[in-house]
């Protein structure tokens, strides 16, 4: 089957432009986020998830007027590679794979280092999934670049803790897994979580350090055992009231880049 996409990693979007400035080239992947292209990708998206996703809301897909109902290319690009992935998953993974290449070798010519991002707006565990590659071998996309950084958030906590050693994985919060997040971060785990108005005044969530994961993408280079503090992106983020971005607490004031990111 023809591939219709000549690019499947994004780098030069907002969060991938960022990584440059640390010295890496970071490659995000971005498909249609839970069921919007017709299969669920994202298998423990919550209602608040889904009413929020940046996979919709934010960046080039939230550029059209009507924000639920409304397309664009970027929103009819991500579903019709979310369905070449279900529909020819052979196909779709060994041009992932050249895509891969690809950034290595571009990653190389400017002097950086690549890191991937699998999940720019699904939830896939990409690390469990093996194919036959163009080599004739049968592993995953991780196995196969075992010197690649990649990262990844998720809300599936049965990843957590069974990640190969290539692929740093933060949970992310919703509105009702508060529980999970305890239980993770008890355990050494980072979780991500969205506050409204700024990092917390005491840089901790119920004990735990709280660093900035605006300054960057780059999820591995954050110190374990920490709340990776992101601020609301879009306008349904801001207005949320679902719990999904956390309200209740006392914030900084200022921008949360004034804050350090690991000090």
């Amino acid at each position: 089957m023809a591939i219709q996409f000549d690019r499947l990693l994004s780098v030069d979007s907002a969060k991938a432009e960022k990584a440059v400035k640390y010295g890496f080239l970071n490659g995000i992947h971005y498909m249609a986020p839970a069921s919007t292209s017709g299969v669920n990708l994202c298998p423990s998206a919550t209602q608040g998830c889904i009413a929020l996703c940046l996979g919709k809301y934010s960046g080039q897909a939230g550029m059209v007027a009507d924000q639920e109902n409304g397309t664009n290319s970027v929103r009819e690009s991500r579903i019709a590679k979310a369905q070449l992935f279900m529909r020819d998953r052979q196909t779709y993974m060994r041009h992932l794979e050249r895509q891969i290449v690809r950034l290595i070798a571009k990653a190389a010519k400017e002097s950086l280092t690549p890191c991937v991002r699998l999940n720019g707006s699904t939830d896939i565990s990409f690390e469990r999934m093996a194919y036959l590659g163009s080599d004739g071998r049968r592993m995953t996309l991780l196995a196969r670049f075992p010197d690649v950084q990649f990262v990844d958030y998720t809300k599936i906590a049965s990843r957590m803790g069974n990640a190969p050693r290539n692929l740093s994985l933060t949970f992310s919060r919703s509105e009702s897994n508060e529980a999970q997040c305890l239980d993770l971060l008890a355990k050494g785990h980072n979780v991500a979580i969205v506050f409204a108005h700024g990092l917390p005044v005491s840089r901790d969530w119920n004990g735990y350090r709280v660093i900035d994961g605006d300054r960057h993408d780059l999820r591995h280079l954050d110190p374990k055992g920490v709340i990776v503090g992101l601020s609301p992106k879009g306008r349904k983020a801001k207005a949320d009231m679902s719990g999904f971005v956390l309200r209740d607490y006392s914030a900084c004031e200022g921008p949360t880049t004034s804050l350090p990111l690991a000090a």
